[in-house]
């Protein structure tokens, strides 16, 4: 019996160690990072958050996402505990394709308002690297946002508009682009008596 118990012992050593290195080896090579900011995101999660769940630095997070250090499987665990995936599951979905063309039909509406309407332009893809959307201000309506954990771009579609990014302002129109760093604050103000619509992309 005690022969027996010591057998299952080291065999769950070895397959144990050979599990680790088989999966290190697989993702050695693989760009986690968007995954893992996804997911994030998909949580309700800032960087902070989750870098305090997981007891790490949210440094460490940051570079993590932008697949600027790559992690032990440990610490990849105590990510993806806190995110609520399993490890092996993790992996697996990184082999499922996803379609790669979206019609008009398939945008989701956000946070619509009296004063403006957001849809979400890849809605149905579970690990977006930047995530589209469209945001139409109705006339002389404004919206704002903090972007305190996104980097990300925006294209005038149509109509003008009064843009404020922290303290840089401009009048911009159709055509006209701007780009957002971490921590910057956005501004948009409809000039018109007609609707404006702008793509913002984040990453």
């Amino acid at each position: 019996m005690i022969i027996l118990f010591f057998e299952l012992t080291v065999l769950t050593i070895i397959f144990s160690e050979f599990y680790d290195q088989s999966v290190e080896r697989k993702y050695r090579y693989m760009k986690i990072g968007p995954k893992i900011r996804r997911l994030r995101k998909l949580r309700g999660l800032t960087i902070e958050e989750l870098a305090d769940h997981a007891a790490l630095t949210k440094g460490f997070i940051s570079q993590l996402e932008r697949d600027k250090t790559m992690p032990t499987i440990g610490t990849l665990k105590q990510v993806l505990d806190v995110l609520g995936v399993e490890l092996a599951a993790f992996f697996i979905e990184f082999e499922e394709r996803e379609k790669n063309i979206f019609v008009k039909s398939d945008r989701i509406s956000g946070n619509s308002r009296k004063e403006l309407v957001t849809e979400y332009l890849i809605p149905k893809l579970k690990y977006l690297e930047m995530e589209p959307v469209l945001i139409t201000l109705k006339p002389l309506a404004a919206y704002s946002k903090k972007y305190e954990d996104d980097e990300g771009f925006g294209y005038i579609v149509k109509g003008r508009i009064d843009l404020s990014i922290d303290k840089e302002q401009r009048v911009v129109q159709r055509g006209d682009c701007f780009y957002l760093f971490f921590d910057s604050k956005l501004v948009m103000k409809n000039l018109t008596k007609k609707t404006a619509e702008v793509l913002v992309v984040n990453y």
